[in-house]
């Protein structure tokens, strides 16, 4: 586990994102003063949510040990994990994976349930958790997503030296493909690009996508990689035309049931 984590910190940028910029919008439009209440920092890198008072759903590849009996922080208060559950499709990469062309361990991402659920030793009372899309036309919708890991812009990609500033950031893209695991949308440049248009980088696995319904949030996907060509030696997060990829939310309501309950 320890080198799968070592490794991830080298390449795992495109499986734990956070929030890299437009060149040509100030970063300060990208800042949030204040978190949603449903995101939660999960004990070493990365986010989770909340999604019922003793639930909280993340990436599974944030979860680099049995975090049973650790405490993490919930709102205000420490709480003590009771239990993890990973998705049974969830597989660890073989190192041999991370090296030469990166076509395998893009398959092999692709291929996986990146998906995880935290139970909490107590519900938490003075949070509200946020409800996940019962609908399954992501396709088209605007997105609004949320780290706290490293940024960058386009034009250079992410830059990781500034990861552990732990900075809230969110931006806005458009769910251009879905599949039965995955929500997909590339990071445009420009005319092509929203406002407040990026793509997630290096820090913030797990980290929620949201629909926004007449103002209310509502959880449709975790960020969780994206995809390169050629060379892993030459991989650089977070540049224009990146596509990235998150755990469809609506794919698992039934895993989340059986595990959760209704």
């Amino acid at each position: 586990m320890k080198v799968l984590f070592i490794l991830s910190i080298i390449f795992f940028s495109t499986c734990s994102n956070a929030v890299v910029k437009r060149h040509d919008v100030p970063a300060k439009n990208y800042l949030l003063a204040e978190a949603p209440e449903y995101l939660i920092d999960m004990p070493h890198e990365g986010h989770g949510v909340l999604i019922s008072p003793q639930w909280i759903l993340t990436v599974a590849h944030t979860i680099f040990y049995d975090y049973s009996g650790k405490k993490i922080k919930v709102g205000s208060k420490n709480v003590e994990i009771e239990k993890v559950h990973i998705h049974p499709g969830y597989i660890e990469a073989d190192k041999t994976l991370f090296k030469g062309d990166a076509a395998p361990l893009m398959n092999f991402l692709r291929s996986r349930s990146d998906i995880a659920l935290v139970k909490l030793s107590t519900p938490v009372k003075d949070l509200k958790p946020i409800d996940i899309y019962s609908n399954s036309n992501e396709l088209g919708q605007e997105i609004t997503v949320y780290g706290r890991g490293a940024t960058g812009n386009g034009k250079t990609g992410e830059n990781t030296e500034t990861k552990p500033l732990r900075e809230l950031n969110h931006f806005k893209n458009i769910v251009e493909a879905t599949d039965d695991k995955w929500l997909s949308f590339k990071f445009d440049e420009a005319q092509k690009a929203l406002p407040l248009e990026g793509i997630h980088g290096s820090g913030d696995s797990g980290g929620p996508s949201v629909i926004f319904d007449n103002g209310t949030p509502y959880l449709v996907g975790l960020s969780s990689w994206q995809i390169w060509q050629g060379d892993l030696a030459l991989f650089k997060g977070g540049l224009y035309g990146t596509t990235a990829y998150q755990v469809r939310v609506s794919n698992y309501r039934d895993w989340i049931v059986s595990v959760v309950g209704s």
